[in-house]
């Protein structure tokens, strides 16, 4: 069985998601980061790239196109970024 998690994805100007996903990739300063259920606590920098997010039976893309920063607690993950855009 897949173990979800909360996902945030946050920018100045609005949440652009909130949701209980299985999966998020994601742009970090060293290269991409997969998060999954239960992962350790991280705070990581965030560059432009695109993020992937994997729902129950649906996967969402979305493209930042500038910096932020991610940060995984407790089986809640946000994402807090300058600009995000819809790629679907």
């Amino acid at each position: 069985m897949d173990k979800f998690f909360q996902l945030r994805i946050i920018t100045p100007e609005r949440t652009v998601f909130r949701g209980q996903v299985f999966s998020v990739v994601a742009p970090g300063e060293a290269g991409y980061l997969e998060i999954l259920a239960n992962h350790a606590p991280i705070i990581s920098g965030l560059v432009k790239g695109k993020i992937t997010l994997k729902e129950s039976h649906k996967k969402s893309l979305f493209q930042s196109s500038g910096n932020g920063f991610l940060q995984v607690l407790n089986n809640q993950v946000v994402l807090l970024l300058d600009k995000v855009s819809d790629l679907e």
